[in-house]
């Protein structure tokens, strides 16, 4: 008897699947064929305990477009049901796809990849040559690569196989864009660490920096932008094939590095942000803008657009999150009176500079930011006008605002439109 089937009771009923049912069986049946199919071409000629690695890492996303009942997990249901199926046919190809999703699947599938690929070796079938590797690679050190501004870092982690002879090693890269939430944007797997390192230190000039970071701390760096990424409004998949396929041997790899070291910013409170802002008021930045009552509702919302809506540190910006404060963010949610209006900008200007110079940010570099702000001036009250574009609580406070209702008692209210 094939492994994981039993024999029907005589008086157990017989039950006629659905054709939903029919139709989501006859769908997996294509695609386990298909992998099977893509196995015996790839999976059983690959040369490295990588690349097979990579081949069931990219067969973990086809999960995304599995049809599936209301309520079932698809990816779950769709690599469970390949277990069973790889197992009941009890091939050479069957049993590299259960050796390969032993050491990518989620756990609880692992476990009963690796159950049954274990059974298949006992009953005689020889594994793959990469199996004895697969899924063991140590990580060795990790380095992080960063535009000036930060907003774009590349994460760069080393890893070998110990205990094999002449491995080189390889790295793993993930590109993490902070403008928009810290989301993974790229995966791939690249060359040993040296020649990775090389390549991007030849991009030094246009200005990326490359730093090396502790392996505690690359691992709470990825484990945030897997998590950011989850939660974004987009998949994986939206972003581009790649980290889609590389989704679950991100997650593998995760796991071998050690835990992860506390790398974010303390979460500035009511009190902190107060402080900040009579620090930007008592420097030279400010100076003109004392006269100005509307600046301190002003810097509050600079502050939330950066904490609350942000990576959580107020005083990182770069041309393009200049860009997005004056033309998404404030249009979306903040509220203000119309004499206000006009103020932000050079408001924004004076901030960035004063931000540039607690973080050190180079001149030309600062210079860019301030040169978006200025080609955003005149597009500015436009986009404050457009009443289409306000957030269901900024449309709330303006129509508070134009009743003649004063809301600056609240001025985290006024500056976020909550």
């Amino acid at each position: 008897m094939a492994i994981g089937s039993r024999k029907r009771r005589r008086d157990e009923p017989v039950i006629i699947p659905s054709a939903e049912d029919s139709q989501r069986e006859a769908v997996l049946s294509r695609l386990f064929d298909g992998v099977l199919r893509s196995a015996r071409s790839q999976l059983l000629r690959a040369e490295s305990p990588l690349a097979a690695e990579v081949w069931g890492s990219g067969l973990m996303a086809v999960w995304d477009n599995l049809p599936a009942n209301p309520g079932d997990d698809p990816g779950t249901s769709f690599a469970e049901a390949l277990v069973r199926h790889a197992a009941d046919l009890g091939t050479a190809d069957g049993l590299a796809v259960l050796s390969a999703l032993a050491v990518v699947a989620p756990s609880r599938v692992a476990t009963r990849a690796r159950t049954a690929a274990a059974m298949l070796e006992q009953q005689g079938l020889a594994a793959p040559a990469w199996a004895a590797v697969a899924g063991k690679a140590l990580p060795t050190e990790a380095w992080i690569g960063s535009d000036v501004y930060g907003d774009q870092e590349i994460v760069i982690i080393g890893f070998v196989y110990p205990g094999v002879p002449g491995d080189p090693g390889h790295s793993i890269c993930v590109l993490v864009d902070h403008t928009e939430g810290g989301v993974a944007k790229d995966a791939y797997p690249a060359a040993p660490l040296a020649q990775t390192l090389a390549r991007w230190r030849e991009a030094e000039g246009d200005g990326i920096g490359l730093r090396p970071v502790s392996l505690a701390e690359v691992a709470a760096r990825l484990a945030d932008a897997l998590l950011a990424t989850d939660f974004a409004d987009r998949s994986p998949r939206s972003e581009g094939r790649t980290l889609a396929e590389m989704r679950a041997l991100l997650s593998s790899r995760l796991a071998t590095l050690p835990p992860a070291a506390n790398t974010g910013l303390e979460e500035l409170d009511a009190e902190g942000r107060d402080w900040l802002v009579a620090e930007f008021l008592g420097g030279p930045e400010a100076a003109d803008l004392l006269s100005e009552p509307a600046a301190v509702t002003v810097c509050h919302s600079l502050i939330a657009y950066r904490c609350d809506y942000g990576d959580g540190d107020p005083l990182r910006w770069s041309p393009t999150l200049a860009g997005l404060c004056l033309l998404d963010h404030f249009p979306v949610k903040v509220s203000l009176d119309a004499p206000d209006v006009a103020l932000v900008p050079d408001v924004l200007a004076a901030w960035v500079a004063f931000a540039a110079r607690r973080k050190n940010l180079p001149e030309p570099a600062l210079a860019r930011i301030l040169e978006v702000i200025d080609a955003c001036r005149n597009d500015f009250p436009a986009a404050m006008a457009d009443a289409d574009r306000y957030s269901p609580a900024k449309r709330a406070a303006m129509d508070l605002i134009h009743r003649g209702v004063d809301l600056t008692d609240d001025p985290e209210r006024v500056a976020v439109g909550r």
